[in-house]
């Protein structure tokens, strides 16, 4: 295991993703591809909450997208938080290693291009990386090691990408019905396991993006309802979307700072504000210090 540690802080890193937040390349990139700032996203109805919990049919308003915050919470101390998922979820993972270096425990299990679909081929016939496969095996095992106080499960964006599964050859997207039934099923299989002993588990939606608009419409649809399906077994859905677009679009800049890197994943800046603000709403509820 690579352990990084001082009196302060531990961050963990499972072996095999060690590349998982510096990878590029083939399997670096689980982001949908595309400029974020072209399209607006469509219009909805009802007032929103840039740290609430996400809810459907919210308008986003014309404002900048807050990013975030600049201030953990005094709550985010003494905790253990398990990341698993994609790519995203590794950037995270590594965001909340460097912003919660205060007593906190990050163990960064987010491995770069794999979702939760375990597919047999994707990227247009790729085959999948073995990698994509173990998780229904080493995420129980995460569980009773490392014993955590909350859980990420972050896929909504990998899980964006074209892929085939029962050895049809033909690889879908979440907007077709035999996709979404696999990402519901495989999703909840892993809720089951991350919520071992009343471990709360957060996920979150997905930004609307231009040239993936359908898809991430169809994604958010989909986390939305299993959050709602699996709220009793203690699944809470962060609405990432509202920290990153306005109902204009997602801007790739915000105060001067470039919100992604080359290859469309969240750049430092918004990487750690985002993680702060994913800390606070696991464990302090509401947003802590300014959002500008």
């Amino acid at each position: 295991m690579f352990t990084r540690s001082s009196r302060r802080w531990v961050g963990v890193t499972v072996p095999v993703l060690l590349l998982a937040v510096a990878g590029c390349g083939a399997w670096g990139n689980d982001s949908a591809q595309g400029n974020p700032a072209a399209a607006p996203l469509p219009s909805l109805s009802a007032p929103a909450s840039a740290s609430a919990s996400a809810s459907r049919s919210v308008s986003l308003g014309s404002a900048t997208p807050p990013v975030g915050e600049a201030e953990l919470s005094p709550a985010v101390r003494g905790k253990k938080v398990l990341v698993v998922g994609d790519s995203w979820a590794a950037y995270f993972g590594a965001g909340m290693s460097k912003v919660a270096s205060d007593g906190n425990v990050i163990v960064n299990a987010g491995v770069s291009g794999c979702g939760i679909m375990m597919p047999d081929t994707m990227y247009g016939g790729k085959k999948t990386d073995s990698r994509c496969l173990k998780w229904p095996k080493e995420w129980p095992q995460y569980m009773k090691q490392y014993k955590p106080d909350a859980v990420l499960l972050r896929t909504a964006t990998m899980d964006m990408n074209a892929q085939s599964f029962d050895h049809s050859g033909v690889e879908l997207t979440i907007d077709h019905p035999a996709f979404r039934k696999r990402f519901m099923k495989n999703t909840g299989r892993a809720i089951d396991i991350l919520t071992q002993n009343g471990t709360p588990v957060y996920m979150t939606n997905a930004r609307i993006q231009s040239s993936w608009k359908n898809q991430s419409l169809k994604m958010n649809e989909a986390v939305q309802e299993l959050a709602d399906k699996y709220k009793d077994k203690g699944v809470h859905l962060l609405d990432l979307r509202a920290q990153l677009c306005n109902d204009n679009g997602c801007p790739p800049v915000v105060d001067g700072h470039k919100l992604y890197d080359e290859t469309d994943h969240p750049a430092d800046w918004s990487r750690d504000r985002l993680s702060i603000w994913l800390l606070n709403m696991m464990f302090a509820g509401s947003p802590a210090g300014a959002t500008s």
